[in-house]
């Protein structure tokens, strides 16, 4: 035989084999063992495209450097319906959609939980249940979805999804927000940007009526071991927590009573301990990177001026948790522990949705949102 024929036998025989040995492996390796990088979506409202196209250029670049297989698109269509089913069929691809980021105005949906009636990014993550605008005989049809059931699958979450919008924020440059924001996400990617991995946890009165519940709290927070923590009655005012905010933290979790607007200090949320609004956060240099807000109804993103879209906004934050109605997150390990792991937030936040002891048709659940780049890691 000549040389050349030999060496193409020897080196069939090779291929061969080794695919016989991946028919028998491949189906015990872990999905983060096969290294097949992960489907991700950028949405981008249309209209701001060409004004930010530098930033959402490196953004994408920024992804495919942490491993994404990341996608720009540029999104007008304003029916959620057309959203959703999009995210659906990347789900359900051959490569399977791992998540999205919304960027400007997107669509969102309204759900309604007894009187209350709250933007729920649930719907947009869910892809397999029932969501049902069923009101009361004879049918309103109002547009509003108020029951969610396991449909073709399940209610929980099979992907995730945060928002990057400053457009319902009054008295500042858009442009200006997104070019601000973009620039320090890139500078934490690349490490000019970092914090000592530390956190804040700031209680107000009616969470930390007991020191076991305190520490019951306290238990949760199973992502950082330096915690500085701040739950004494008379300390905790809306004065104390705007001076903390300065303060070299990477994570801030806040408990406080809220409106969309403004945090109300003090006992039964009357702002007896005084009253931090949008303006106040607006005005301050924020230095935590991340946050998650027990504070109800803060994230309400729809809402002109809401506080979750501050909080994003000011000084140096990347993303922020937090609920469009009352309530906010308990059972905060199973948010937690994920990031501790090295998932990416928005991961994270789909994981805690998809505890089955904290089940996502809890009405304390169903308006958890995230604001910010839903991948990044602590």
């Amino acid at each position: 035989m000549k040389k050349e024929f030999k060496a193409a036998i020897i080196i069939a025989v090779i291929l061969v084999a080794t695919m016989g040995i991946l028919a028998v492996i491949l189906p015990y390796l872990k999905d983060d063992e096969i290294q097949t990088p992960k489907v991700v979506r950028i949405y981008v409202n249309s209209t701001i495209y060409d004004s930010i196209f530098t930033e959402l250029t490196q953004y994408k670049q920024d992804l495919t450097n942490q491993g994404f297989n990341a996608t720009l698109i540029t999104w007008s269509d304003l029916n959620i319906l057309n959203l959703k089913n999009d995210l659906n069929n990347s789900y359900n691809s051959p490569q399977s959609l791992f998540g999205a980021v919304l960027i400007g105005e997107m669509p969102y949906t309204m759900y309604q939980n007894g009187s209350e009636i709250f933007p729920s990014d649930l719907f947009l993550m869910d892809l397999d249940g029932l969501w049902v605008d069923a009101d009361p005989p004879p049918p309103l049809n109002d547009g509003i979805y108020d029951h969610h059931h396991d449909g073709y699958g399940d209610i929980y979450p099979e992907i995730f999804v945060g928002r990057i919008n400053p457009e319902r924020l009054n008295n500042v440059n858009h442009t200006s927000e997104y070019k601000d924001y973009f620039k320090r996400n890139h500078e934490y990617r690349n490490g000019s940007l970092t914090r000592p991995h530390s956190q804040l946890v700031y209680i107000d009165d009616d969470w930390a009526t007991t020191q076991q519940l305190v520490n019951e709290w306290l238990g949760d927070m199973t992502a950082y071991s330096n915690i500085t923590c701040i739950s004494n009655g008379t300390q905790t005012t809306a004065l104390d927590f705007k001076s903390r905010l300065t303060h070299i933290y990477e994570f801030v979790h806040l408990f406080v009573h809220s409106f969309y607007y403004q945090h109300q200090f003090g006992p039964g949320g009357y702002g007896t301990e005084g009253i931090l609004t949008y303006n106040d956060i607006l005005s301050t240099n924020l230095s935590a990177l991340f946050f998650n807000l027990y504070a109800c109804s803060a994230c309400r993103y729809h809402e002109i001026d809401n506080l979750g879209t501050e909080y994003l906004f000011s000084g140096n934050t990347l993303s922020v948790v937090g609920s469009t109605k009352t309530g906010g997150m308990t059972m905060n390990s199973y948010f937690y522990t994920p990031l501790s792991q090295g998932k990416v937030i928005g991961e994270a936040l789909r994981l805690w949705f998809s505890n089955p002891l904290h089940p996502a048709w809890d009405g304390q659940s169903q308006g958890m949102t995230l604001l910010g780049d839903p991948f990044l890691t602590i």
